[in-house]
């Protein structure tokens, strides 16, 4: 059997990129970990690693192995930070994921209230979006996503709180030929951008498909809001957006929402986590906040 310490050697020269660099980094001769690495793939029966240009590259089946390690390391760091809060050293790391709505109108009074209890917690908030945001959270590698709830074909294995329902708007520059569009079907035909990744296209489609219209085909799109927005003050292009931070938006950027006969889909932004993993006092406060923030600053959660 597979033993813990192959975990952060597998781990390490992943992250290194070869045995030599692993072996500096864990602080080992490298033939004891030459040595670990045969163990572990015998264990196992299976190659990790192969041979490569500039040190090692990973297999097909060390992809799906490094991928279950790193949930072991992660649950074991988790396992740690528990003990050592519950005993009152309230040390730990958090990883958040936050979608736009997220990141202006949520996340920063919940890191005021947690850092009140909390001080000693580290937290990494990085921007993203559904559905690709919520692997790593079943993964044990992030904690929260906070935005847009997942669909039900990629619920399995998450926890799901609801916290604020957004009206979804269409913005365009101001100067845009379809400044004062209203009609759909009108604008299925233009260019548009998608935040976040190609995967998303459903959720901008489903707008259009709904109604019976031709869904637009994003030819651009980007993880980055203020690339986003960039493009649309700046071109002729359309973009979906949360309707609760247009007035924000339209403050700031040479952009404005079209005044659509007929509304879009709502967003339903949620607090999403790993449904099988108890979360540390750190985790189970974190989630508070965010409830609490969201209730004060947006409204009551949704049912």
């Amino acid at each position: 059997m597979i033993k813990l310490q192959h975990v952060e050697m597998l781990l390490a020269i992943e992250q290194a990129g070869s045995i030599r660099a692993a072996s500096k980094r864990l602080g080992k001769t490298q033939p004891a970990v030459t040595k670990a690495l045969r163990q572990a793939e015998t264990e196992l029966g299976a190659a990790i690693f192969k041979r490569a240009p500039s040190g090692v590259a990973v297999t097909e089946d060390g992809k799906q192995i490094l991928r279950r390690a790193g949930i072991i390391q992660a649950e074991l760091r988790k396992m740690q930070e528990e003990v050592e809060q519950r005993r009152g050293d309230g040390t730990g790391r958090l990883n958040v994921t936050v979608s736009p709505l997220a990141a202006s109108r949520i996340i920063g009074g919940t890191i005021r209230r947690f850092r009140r209890r909390f001080p000693k917690v580290r937290v990494q908030i990085t921007g993203g979006h559904e559905p690709m945001a919520f692997g790593p959270v079943r993964d044990g590698l992030v904690d929260f996503v906070i935005g847009p709830e997942p669909r039900e074909a990629d619920a399995a294995g998450l926890s799901v709180a609801h916290l604020v329902e957004t009206p979804i708007s269409v913005i365009a520059s101001t100067a845009s030929r379809w400044a004062g569009e209203t009609r759909l079907e009108a604008i299925a035909a233009a260019d548009w951008l998608m935040i976040g990744t190609y995967k998303r296209l459903p959720y901008l489609q489903r707008h259009f498909i709904s109604r019976g219209l031709p869904p637009p085909d994003p030819m651009v799109t980007s993880d980055s809001i203020t690339s986003i927005l960039a493009m649309v003050e700046d071109g002729d292009f359309l973009c979906t957006f949360p309707g609760l931070l247009i007035d924000r938006v339209c403050a700031k950027w040479r952009i404005c929402a079209l005044d659509l006969d007929e509304s879009l889909q709502a967003s339903r932004i949620a607090l999403v986590t790993a449904s099988e993993r108890p979360p540390t006092p750190a985790m189970q406060y974190f989630a508070d906040c965010v409830l609490q923030v969201a209730r004060n600053e947006i409204g009551p959660p949704i049912p």
